[in-house]
């Protein structure tokens, strides 16, 4: 199984969880003062067949800070830079918790990939139609998405930016099982991949 994480705020109830098994889309979400990182953790730990999990946040630093050919941007990394994604450092907690969650996740064998929904978005010709400028503009997009990925997306349940980005997410890691995977970055500094 591939899941793609919408991660948000510890507690905020922000944070979505979209898994494709067998060509079945889902959609979870945490709820308000229920601890994000838990969530994704346990919904890891009660699904041993998942392998590949891409997640909407910074999972390393800047090169400056590895001290590493005389690179002095502490801000932003160069696949920041090349996807417009914002710095891990203004992120500062998110990035760490994303760090950590890294390490955890692949403790249970799974490998955890960093992506932009935001980039896909651009990929796929979806700002244009009100990526993430009104509700009322989800299900156009949803639809568009669905042309766009040939996931079958059931309309009623993505009732939230969080659950389109999650999804989005998803649509990254399965772009990489069908090698169409696009990277942006270095290697030794970390890389976005959508």
């Amino acid at each position: 199984m591939i899941i793609g994480i919408d991660y948000g705020a510890k507690m905020a109830g922000t944070t979505v969880i979209a898994s494709l098994k067998d060509s079945k889309l889902s959609l979870q979400a945490s709820k308000k003062n229920q601890d994000a990182d838990a969530f994704i953790l346990d919904f890891i730990k009660q699904h041993n067949d998942i392998w590949l999990a891409y997640i909407d946040a910074p999972l390393s630093l800047p090169i400056a800070y590895k001290r590493l050919n005389g690179n002095n941007d502490y801000f932003y990394r160069q696949a920041d830079r090349m996807t417009g994604a914002m710095s891990p450092m203004f992120l500062g907690g998110l990035t760490a918790r994303a760090i950590q969650l890294k390490e955890a996740a692949q403790n249970c064998g799974v490998e955890l990939v960093e992506t932009y929904p935001s980039k896909l978005a651009e990929v796929l010709s979806l700002k244009s139609d009100g990526y993430k400028k009104e509700k009322a503009n989800l299900p156009t997009l949803v639809e568009k998405l669905k042309s766009a990925s040939g996931l079958e997306i059931d309309v009623n349940e993505v009732k939230t930016w969080h659950h389109f980005d999650a999804i989005l997410c998803l649509y990254s890691a399965r772009r990489f099982e069908m090698q169409a995977a696009m990277v942006f970055g270095n290697p030794d500094e970390g890389i976005i991949t959508v």
